[in-house]
């Protein structure tokens, strides 16, 4: 069911975004006006990227609790393993920032 609708929710945008695409390119002489695309992409980019980073890593933290929860003995690489998968989950995010930065100048 929720295919289904992903797939018709897709469909339903592609129809929308078809009208923006057969516009004519205005060829203004002046200063550009009306929206900055990449700051908004930018905006949307580091959203998707910060919610993606924190599911992640609080299933990362979750997972480790529960491993921890069940054998106490190995605690020490577990938290060694959850603190390095962590920091490359964050790594992913200050990508996605640097990445929003150059996308905002467009």
């Amino acid at each position: 069911m929720f295919k289904k609708a992903l797939v018709i929710g897709i469909v339903a945008l592609a129809c929308l975004a078809l009208p923006a695409l057969a516009q004519e390119p205005t060829t203004t002489g002046g200063a550009a006006s009306g929206v900055r695309w990449g700051a908004l992409s930018a905006a949307f980019l580091l959203g998707i990227a910060a919610a993606a980073g924190a599911m992640a890593q609080g299933r990362a933290t979750s997972a480790a609790a529960e491993a921890m929860s069940r054998n106490p003995g190995a605690a020490g690489p577990i938290r060694l393993m959850t603190i390095i998968g962590l920091a490359l989950i964050e790594s992913l995010v200050l990508y996605a920032l640097l990445i929003a930065g150059q996308v905002s100048k467009l």
